[in-house]
């Protein structure tokens, strides 16, 4: 099969790695051409060694990514059969894919799509960091010699840049919530769950801008918090990252002490005032720190004044639900808040018994800026209920 000059082809320039593999299979005796002609079609490669001979067609992908790797294989499985059949010589096919980086749990799946598909054909896997993996039904032309496998920087070598508040402002805290969703029970957090293998899947579960996702998820991957060798995205660094996210609550909150106008239980009332805020298209509410523990099934302190959460507080609305500012500073009934971080809390709150309730990762953090009996709520919870969360992805 003499080589003939090919055509302006996406593959006629093939990346280093299949350049270097390339001469290492003439360092051991192959015969490599590029461009052959065989019948009215081109092929990529054609090689020859003691009577073996394949034709192998070579696709390139950007992106290491499942969903960007199989359509690739199955194309080149497909092209390299349909010229083998025109051959005037017994050849074989051979699929070679090229990608920056090709994790493991990738390969596993190309091997299994190759075995499930096309199992007489022989494919070879290439990236960039030295990855060469030949698979198929028999490998006795010697291409297993020239698998390497090399080893993979740790998961978290990205150095973190200096610490910014920016990556746990509001919108992003609440995209942290959904990539820790999974570790969480749904009925102590709302937020969506799922594997998200880019910014516009996720952007989508979110329910924000794409830009927003991608701004997120930049800055995740840039302070080494996102795994830059799963598929999907994967929390790593966790401790670290908990930690400086514990953190941005130390600053003090304003909370506005309120007492009931009309005398009664304050559990009664406090129910009242949400059903009546929600009913009414009020300000987004909800339960919050003990109150909200409580609610949650996960709270030992009941003898604290209860923390009401809401979106905007004016003197209109605090009338609206029976409360009065008069006599409460000493022995207040209800402590209303407005969060800081609003996107975060109302978008995390679930649904206990009908009324709005701060999630638990919520009620760790807002218990983070207290004094000892804030603390000790935060570290029950940790222990309790939120020990996934510290805990690395693929451990």
């Amino acid at each position: 099969m003499p080589p003939a000059k090919p055509p302006s082809r996406t593959h006629s320039a093939p990346p280093d790695s299949v350049a270097r593999l390339l001469d290492t299979l003439r360092q051991n005796g192959w015969h490599v051409s590029t461009g052959p002609r065989i019948g009215h079609r081109v092929a990529d490669l054609a090689l020859s060694k003691d009577g073996i001979h394949h034709i192998a067609i070579l696709k390139s992908v950007p992106e290491g990514r499942r969903d960007r790797m199989v359509p690739a294989l199955a194309q080149a499985l497909l092209e390299a059969c349909a010229i083998v059949k025109a051959s005037p010589i017994p050849a074989e096919p051979l699929a070679v894919v090229f990608a920056p980086c090709i994790v493991p749990a990738v390969l596993t799946h190309l091997e299994k799509f190759l075995a499930d598909n096309a199992p007489g054909v022989t494919a070879a896997f290439l990236d960039r960091e030295g990855l060469v993996q030949f698979r198929g039904p028999d490998l006795e032309s010697g291409f297993d010699a020239f698998n390497r496998s090399p080893a993979r920087r740790p998961r978290s070598r990205k150095i973190a840049l200096p610490e910014s508040g920016q990556l746990f402002s509001d919108l992003n805290q609440w995209m942290l919530k959904v990539l820790l969703a999974p570790e969480i029970r749904a009925e102590m957090l709302s937020a969506p769950r799922g594997d998200f293998r880019n910014a516009s899947e996720f952007a989508k579960a979110a329910h924000v801008s794409l830009m927003s996702a991608f701004r997120f998820l930049r800055q995740m991957r840039s302070e080494g918090f996102l795994d830059e060798e799963d598929e999907v995205f994967r929390v790593i660094r966790r401790e670290e990252l908990m930690r400086r996210w514990q953190a941005v609550y130390l600053r003090s909150v304003a909370d506005l002490p309120m007492r009931w106008i009309e005398r009664g239980t304050t559990a009664h009332r406090l129910g009242e005032a949400l059903h009546f805020l929600r009913s009414s298209g009020g300000p987004r509410c909800c339960l919050g720190l003990f109150a909200a523990a409580n609610a949650l099934g996960q709270g030992f302190q009941h003898d604290l004044t209860p923390h009401l959460y809401v979106e905007k507080l004016d003197a209109a609305l605090v009338r609206s639900i029976g409360l009065s500012t008069e006599g409460a500073e000493h022995q207040p009934d209800l402590l209303l808040r407005v969060p800081l971080y609003r996107e975060s809390v109302f978008r995390g709150a679930v649904e206990r018994q009908s009324l709005p309730v701060s999630d638990i990762l919520q009620v760790w953090l807002d218990a983070s800026l207290l004094p000892a009996r804030g603390k000790a709520e935060a570290e029950e919870l940790r222990m309790r209920v939120l020990t996934p969360l510290f805990q690395e992805a693929f451990l």
